[in-house]
């Protein structure tokens, strides 16, 4: 009874992961960039590789509105059902976004999990510092919390007064959406 159990959630295993590595993916991404455009947001000069259990976005340009506001140099997308997650390396910010913020992050990984099926994390690190932000899916609220860099409290003070500013040195962001 053990053994024909177990080879049971061995099929049922094997068909899911099967469906996985299966799933067009690069289809999806480019029923998503159809999506994104009714936002005004175009992706393109991107290379796409399918790895089998993740979709790789090479050199994407990010415009919105007809304005370049973004190039990244790879993105990674992760679909498990179980865990999901979108991991995205070395971003430049667009110049018009200089007077703000730094124009350079490092990275930025977003993740969701079946463990905590109400909120999407995301971690970010990049020249303005490092920061966390929660998204409750429930109560649609945004949470940043910014532990800023140096070079953030010296040339980008007027962007942290928008943010309120902790006990403990970090800044938070908060809105409901």
């Amino acid at each position: 009874m053990v053994k024909k159990i177990a080879i049971f959630f061995g099929y049922i295993s094997f068909f899911i992961l099967a469906l996985l590595y299966f799933t067009p993916k690069i289809s999806l991404y480019y029923f998503a960039e159809q999506e994104l455009k009714a936002f005004d947001i175009v992706v393109s000069s991107e290379t796409l590789v399918d790895t089998g259990f993740s979709l790789k976005i090479q050199n994407p340009t990010i415009n919105i509105k007809s304005i370049e506001s973004a190039k990244i140099q790879e993105l990674d997308i992760t679909i498990l059902g179980l865990y999901n997650s979108v991991n995205i390396s070395n971003i430049g910010l667009s110049s018009t976004a200089k007077s703000f913020l730094p124009l350079n992050i490092e990275y930025v990984n977003i993740t969701h999990t079946i463990v905590d099926p109400l909120h999407i994390n995301a971690q970010v690190k990049g020249e303005f510092g490092e920061a966390k932000a929660v998204v409750n899916i429930l109560d649609r609220n945004l949470s940043i919390v910014l532990l800023p860099s140096k070079l953030m409290k010296e040339k980008y003070a007027n962007t942290l007064r928008n943010l309120k500013k902790s006990e403990n040195g970090e800044f938070v962001y908060a809105k409901t959406f």
